[in-house]
């Protein structure tokens, strides 16, 4: 039985002789044709040469046109693949140990990815139309996408892809994170006092770009209730979920599972009482 974990968001052949370029330099991969076909067993296969006849249900012929890797110390086949069948790996801030269990495949590998932390609506529509479902972690490798982390199944996409088994240490790319954070939004009044001030005192020293709304008549007041359900203040919106009232734990607790960083902004209290610098 094969061990696939995912985590539910709510609300290759390389060419040794050219791997001795000098590092840093730009490499050319020049036009070729690529095959991509699936076997009666359904088993993807990539191949410069075409199936067999009738060995395969479907297939897809891509041209390679030329393409440059600029200032890389990737070995070579590590960067054709990563032009031909770049990497990019879906999380959310809330997904514990399959998302890390995906990252720390990738980076045992020295795989370069991209990595795209779903959190906000438009991210989430962007998931659900790549794999139908709005579950983490998602591997994409080219235009195929795999749900879920299974090592022997990850390992095979990538393989497929021409990735080496292992990059060296000295060669790795840092990993770029794409962060698609929730609107943040704080409902306050002109006279809330100690309980509004320190709700707008966390996030500004925390760094969060957050809106203010500034409840002052019954029409206000009708439209926090609308948007929160609630008609006391603070309330403090996260995307579509609100929490009412101000507790300092649970404020950090939910911007960090948000994905929001814990940075502090220059001269403001940081989170532990000391002064951002």
């Amino acid at each position: 039985m094969r061990r696939m974990l995912t985590c539910r968001i709510v609300n290759g052949t390389a060419v040794t002789a050219l791997a001795l370029l000098l590092a840093g330099s730009a490499i050319a991969v020049h036009a070729q044709q690529l095959y991509r076909w699936v076997d009666k067993n359904g088993r993807v296969t990539y191949s410069q040469d075409p199936p067999p006849p009738g060995a395969a249900k479907s297939v897809q012929q891509k041209s390679l046109g030329s393409s440059v890797v600029e200032g890389s110390n990737l070995p070579y086949a590590a960067q054709v693949a990563a032009n031909n069948f770049p990497v990019t790996l879906y999380t959310a801030p809330d997904c514990a140990s399959p998302c890390k269990e995906g990252r720390d495949y990738l980076a045992k590998r020295g795989i370069p990815y991209k990595e795209v932390l779903v959190g906000d609506e438009p991210s989430m529509a962007a998931l659900k139309d790549l794999t139908g479902k709005t579950q983490v972690p998602v591997l994409k490798v080219g235009r195929d996408a795999m749900s879920g982390f299974n090592s022997a199944d990850w390992k095979s996409m990538l393989d497929l892809a021409g990735y080496p088994a292992s990059i060296p240490v000295s060669s790795r790319p840092t990993a770029t994170v794409q962060r698609n954070l929730p609107a943040v939004k704080l409902y306050v009044t002109p006279l809330c006092g100690p309980p509004c001030q320190g709700a707008y005192d966390l996030l500004t020293a925390r760094g969060v770009n957050f809106q203010t709304v500034l409840v002052q008549d019954d029409d206000g007041l009708a439209e926090m209730k609308k948007s929160t359900g609630s008609e006391t203040v603070p309330v403090l919106m996260i995307g579509g979920s609100p929490i009412r009232g101000f507790a300092a734990e649970l404020y950090q607790s939910s911007l960090d599972n948000a994905g929001f960083p814990r940075t502090s902004a220059p001269g403001t209290p940081a989170a532990d009482g000391t002064a951002a610098r």
